[in-house]
């Protein structure tokens, strides 16, 4: 969702939101290319204060909006939006006349013999008290974006540096708040999904659960019921099972893209968590350094540096978006 087009002070980008009663933000130099950008500030304000920038991008928190998946219709590219509002107007549970919408093409603008478009639909007053709330830091916010296509932003950087931009890979932001996952290939976005979280994980992650200690499984262990592992003090967990869930429907609905690997970005313990996904799901999977897209020598964050992680964690991944993105 962008607001018209006015031009920029400077090459700084400015990304934030609200983190409960605390102002997150990002600050960067240069915008995505060849070169990697610069992060020049980031971390979390007590006070909402001015924070000079070219271009400020405010990010809606994953309860203002929805994201819909339906047939492409038949009609001109400019003509997309208004045909996708009558679309939609039976799937959600308010006036459409109430929403703000904005679409883009799953799996990028590539012909198809189905096509399908994501739907976005944020209402208007939510994305009106954000860029209000946002006035205390930057004089107008140009865009809005979601954490979506932040995590994809921050995918598509991990892919292009392992090698893997061409296959499908997946991402799952995990917080204390929301549990995502994405998928993508060639830095598009195919599949997404908000999953339930599971706030034994982290514990059983660092080895400290109280609860029955979980088996050891093998990577690539498929579970049987009978099987040696079907034991009362096994608890299968809920966002593993819905992981699960959501690979199986990925395969079914993408044979041609199997999956090359399952990306973690957490605030805390990351290879560990992505440790024990690995060892319950079978799926090779490894940890996101959320700062490795940008250059090196990252200064600090500002307040609490657990804290501002964790609430700048989908901010990095805004702060890579490109001019030629329609979210």
């Amino acid at each position: 969702m962008r607001w018209p087009w006015r031009p920029r002070g400077s090459s700084q980008r400015l990304t934030l939101r609200r983190a409960g009663s605390q102002h997150a933000f990002v600050l960067t130099d240069g915008a995505p290319g060849d070169e990697p950008a610069r992060l020049l500030r980031w971390g979390l304000l007590p006070d909402a204060r001015p924070v000079p920038a070219g271009e400020a991008i405010a990010l809606l928190d994953p309860a203002d909006y929805q994201i819909l998946k339906v047939d492409t219709p038949n009609v001109p590219q400019e003509e997309l939006k208004p045909a996708a509002r009558w679309q939609i107007k039976e799937m959600v549970d308010v006036d459409v006349a109430e929403l703000t919408l904005d679409v883009m093409h799953v799996g990028g603008d590539v012909d198809r013999p189905l096509r399908q478009l994501f739907v976005v639909a944020a209402r208007n007053s939510a994305i009106k008290a954000l860029t209000q709330g946002a006035a205390g830091l930057a004089e107008q916010v140009g865009v809005v974006d979601i954490w979506e296509t932040a995590l994809r932003n921050l995918l598509a950087a991990q892919a292009r540096a392992d090698d893997l931009a061409a296959r499908a890979c997946a991402a799952v932001l995990i917080d204390e708040g929301h549990c995502i996952l994405v998928v993508c290939a060639g830095d598009e976005l195919f599949y997404t999904r908000r999953l339930e979280g599971d706030p034994k994980l982290l514990a059983r992650a660092r080895g400290d659960d109280s609860g029955a200690a979980v088996a050891e499984l093998p990577l690539g262990f498929e579970y049987q019921p009978g099987g040696a592992f079907d034991s009362p003090g096994v608890q299968e967990s809920p966002l593993v099972v819905e992981l699960q869930r959501s690979i199986d429907v990925w395969e079914r609905s993408w044979p041609e893209l199997p999956l090359a690997r399952l990306y973690v970005v957490t605030a805390e313990h990351g290879p560990e968590v992505a440790a024990l996904i690995q060892r319950e799901l079978g799926q090779r999977t490894i940890a996101l350094d959320p700062l490795a897209a940008f250059a090196p020598d990252a200064p600090a964050p500002e307040g609490d540096a657990r804290q501002a992680l964790a609430a700048c964690l989908p901010l990095l991944g805004a702060a890579l978006r490109t001019e030629t993105r329609k979210l």
